[in-house]
């Protein structure tokens, strides 16, 4: 992600060794902050996605298919035009954080990719390419459970087969990176920078979160309710654990590309997104393949040393200098090189801490 320029802050410094949950909560954080933030973010995301579906209607009247927006039936996903759009409006999501936390919070949209204050890609692809093994595994398993087959198979035709898979090659990451940008990036870091306390407000932006992420999706049952709360929740602990968005949009990507992928060769994209079910066998095996791509991901920070705190103080510019820390330039704000380890014991008992 981009770094934006230093912005004016009070002559002090903070604290370093933050983790990612706590970023946002600078010497200049004040109550409204996230307020305004979430506010603006949630504006800008309706009026880019009313900008996107329009065009795309747009589109589809050039095309000589002119269309009611109100019809049901408008921008249907099982075309690569309505799958198009759909991801896109989601999408939506990033330029909306960025300008959220450069705009409301004053700080380096960098800080929404890791506490390095960047996406740290190397490790986003090595996670990404366990994802997608741990994904088709467990998703390949799913068919084996009773009643076992494939279901009812509408394939569709050639052209808009191969349309709906470059859709989803193209667009499905950065869909996925939008939501975790959003829901486990800028809200969670919001909510919690109103709390003193790190590890309460962990707890409640994950919990926070990870409901608003189930209930974003629309009427559900209790099983698909508890499978999508489940997927917020393991996210939330995995950016926690590795200090960044990384593994989180590794294991939704993944988990999209496979599941769009399938239901765009059966003709059942719009069906499965507006899916309100879930049979609990099925949930629990899709939550078994979280809790074994987190056990994973937590082996491989430690083996990488993946940096879990922001190495860096934030400070006026003319203002003393601050003692040596672990880390990079400060993306906007000095900062300055050591190998300082955390102090012991700084460590909260359990992930989500």
């Amino acid at each position: 992600m981009s770094n934006m320029a230093q912005a004016p802050m009070p002559d002090q410094a903070a604290p370093a060794g933050d983790r990612y949950p706590q970023l946002l909560r600078t010497p200049q954080h004040r109550w409204w902050r996230p307020v305004l933030g979430i506010l603006l973010g949630v504006v800008t995301v309706i009026i880019a996605a009313v900008a996107v579906i329009l065009f795309a209607l747009a589109v589809e009247a050039i095309r000589g298919n002119p269309t009611n927006p109100g019809d049901d039936a408008a921008l249907n996903a099982d075309t690569p035009l309505g799958l198009l759009a759909n991801n896109l409006v989601l999408a939506t999501m990033i330029p909306a954080a960025m300008l959220a936390v450069w705009a409301a919070h004053r700080a380096p949209v960098g800080w929404l990719a890791s506490v390095v204050g960047r996406l740290r890609w190397s490790v986003l692809g090595r996670l990404f390419l366990l994802a997608l093994v741990v994904v088709a595994v467990f998703f390949a398993a799913s068919f084996a459970i009773p009643p076992a087959g494939f279901g009812d198979i509408d394939p569709p035709s050639a052209g808009r087969l191969v349309g709906l898979l470059a859709v989803i090659l193209l667009t499905t990451p950065l869909q996925s990176a939008a939501e975790e940008v959003g829901f486990r990036g800028y809200l969670s870091q919001a909510i919690a920078s109103w709390f003193t306390r790190p590890i309460a407000g962990t707890l409640v932006a994950g919990g926070v979160t990870a409901t608003l992420f189930a209930l974003a999706h629309g009427g559900q049952d209790p099983a698909l309710f508890t499978d999508r709360f489940m997927f917020g929740a393991v996210a939330s602990w995995l950016v926690w654990r590795t200090g960044g968005l990384e593994a989180s949009i590794a294991l939704h990507t993944a988990n999209n590309l496979v599941s769009l992928g399938y239901t765009a060769s059966t003709g059942s994209v719009q069906e499965a997104l507006e899916n309100s079910s879930l049979g609990w066998p099925y949930a629990l095996l899709d939550i078994a393949m979280m809790l074994v791509f987190a056990a994973a991901v937590a082996r491989l920070a430690d083996r990488w040393g993946l940096a879990v705190r922001r190495p860096w103080r934030v400070s006026l510019p003319g203002a003393p200098a601050p003692a040596p820390l672990a880390g990079p330039e400060g993306f906007g704000y000095p900062g300055s090189r050591s190998s300082l380890p955390p102090p012991a014991g700084s460590e909260p008992p359990w992930g989500m801490g």
